[in-house]
C-alpha cells in the first residue's frame, strides 16, 4: 500500500493530509512525530516519521522575505539537513511544493524548460532549495512549481482590497486551487514524471477581467487597476492540466 508523509502542515499541507486520508491513502503528518525545526535544527522523531514512506510531500515555506533586498537564505540550511535523513530511505519519492516565482516575469509562454530568473528573495531561496535537492538527493524528486494558491477560504482579492494595491490590468492570472493540486499529486502516483512540474490551472484571463468578475460574484468593490503589465502564461509540458484542474480558478 502507498504510504505518504506530509512535512509541513499549514494551509496547504493540512488540507492534503485530510483529503488524501479521505481518499483512502495511508497518510501520516509530521506533527504526530513531533517533527519541527527550532534554532536551525530538526527536532522530533524524523527518522521514524520517514520510515517506510513511498512518498513525502514537503510544503515547508522558503522562510525568506519577498523583499528583493533581503539576502538571507531562509530555511535553506534546514533543507540541507533534511536531505541527510531522506537519503536513508531508498524507495522514497519526494515532492517539494516550489513556486512559479522561480521564473520571474517575462512576456512569453513559460513551461518546465524555461530558464529560471528569480527576482525576490523568496524566489531565490526556493531556487536554491530546488538545486540542493537536484544535486544531493539520491531519491526520485519533483519540484512542484505551484501557481498562486486559492481555495474556498482563501482568495487574493481580499488582501488586494484591504491594501489598495494597484494591479497591472494586462497581466495574466496563473492560479491553482488546492483541490486541483491534490488531483495532480494523485495522478503522479500512477504517472511518475522526471524533473520539475508546473501546477497551474489552464485558465489565464487578464487580471482586470478576472478580478472584475470575482468582485461582481462576491458583491465586493473593484480593486485598483493600472494600465500595462507583463503577460506571462504558465503551462505544463508534462501534466494534463485541462483534465486534472476541475476546480478552475
Amino acid at each position: 500500500m502507498i504510504k505518504i508523509g506530509i512535512l509541513g502542515e499549514g494551509w496547504l499541507g493540512s488540507y492534503l493530509l485530510q483529503r488524501l486520508q479521505e481518499n483512502g491513502f495511508d497518510v501520516r503528518g509530521a506533527k504526530t512525530f513531533g517533527c519541527y525545526f527550532r534554532n536551525n535544527q530538526w527536532e522530533g522523531e524524523l527518522d521514524e516519521f520517514l520510515e517506510g514512506l513511498s512518498y513525502l510531500i514537503i510544503t515547508i515555506p522558503s522562510g525568506a522575505s519577498r523583499n528583493t533586498s533581503d539576502s538571507k537564505d531562509g530555511n535553506l540550511f534546514l533543507f540541507r539537513q533534511l536531505i541527510g535523513y531522506l537519503n536513508k530511505n531508498p524507495n522514497l519519492t519526494v515532492f517539494y511544493t516550489s513556486s512559479i516565482s522561480v521564473y520571474g516575469k517575462t512576456e512569453r509562454v513559460i513551461d518546465e524548460n524555461t530558464k529560471l530568473d528569480p527576482k525576490t528573495s523568496s524566489a531565490k531561496v526556493i531556487t536554491k532549495i530546488e538545486e540542493v535537492f537536484q544535486k544531493d538527493l539520491q531519491r526520485r524528486f519533483n519540484a512542484l512549481r505551484l501557481g498562486g494558491l486559492i481555495g474556498e477560504d482563501r482568495h487574493p482579492i481580499y488582501s488586494l482590497l484591504s491594501t489598495q494595491k494597484r494591479i497591472a490590468a494586462d497581466e495574466l492570472i496563473n492560479f491553482i486551487d488546492r483541490e486541483d493540486i491534490l488531483q495532480c499529486i494523485q495522478w503522479l502516483f500512477d504517472h511518475p514524471q522526471e524533473g520539475p512540474l508546473n501546477l497551474v490551472a489552464p485558465f489565464h484571463p487578464t487580471k482586470k477581467e478576472y478580478y472584475t468578475q470575482i468582485a461582481e460574484e462576491r458583491n465586493l468593490g473593484l480593486p485598483i487597476f493600472r494600465e500595462g503589465g507583463i503577460a506571462s502564461e504558465i503551462i505544463s509540458l508534462k501534466l494534463p492540466l485541462k483534465q486534472l484542474c476541475t476546480q478552475g480558478i
